[in-house]
């Protein structure tokens, strides 16, 4: 009996916490490292709709023709650093999205290290 009225405490008090954002909205991304000034990010995930750019920081973007909800981005930003954009998306609860840095350039315009370009989304 006791068992019980743990369990049924513990799923009452599971069905009251709330798991984060859901619905339509936006999800912050930074992509940022040292003196970057421009990278091309290819970005995948379901009910991704569009990215804009924030502050500074200008995007273009378009559909992998062939591979369903998979985007190629490019970002850049002459102030270099930590470039920010948002991800319109059907779901802020979605799982992922998964980020892969193709290229990226320094603020000199010269080719850097993709693994200098870390991604981090926020929610």
């Amino acid at each position: 009996m006791r068992f019980r009225a743990w369990t049924t405490a513990l799923a009452l008090f599971l069905a009251g916490c709330d798991w984060g954002p859901s619905g339509p909205g936006t999800i912050l991304a930074r992509a940022s490292g040292p003196d970057v000034g421009g990278a091309v990010l290819e970005i995948s995930g379901s009910g991704i709709r569009g990215f804009t750019g924030r502050g500074s920081t200008r995007v273009y973007w378009a559909a992998v023709p062939g591979r369903a909800d998979v985007f190629r981005v490019v970002l850049v930003d002459p102030a270099g650093g930590d470039m920010g954009f948002d991800l319109a998306v059907d779901d802020r609860g979605m799982d992922g999205p998964s980020v892969t840095v193709i290229a990226a350039a320094g603020t000199d315009n010269l080719l850097i290290p993709t693994r200098s370009v870390v991604v981090r989304f926020e929610r």
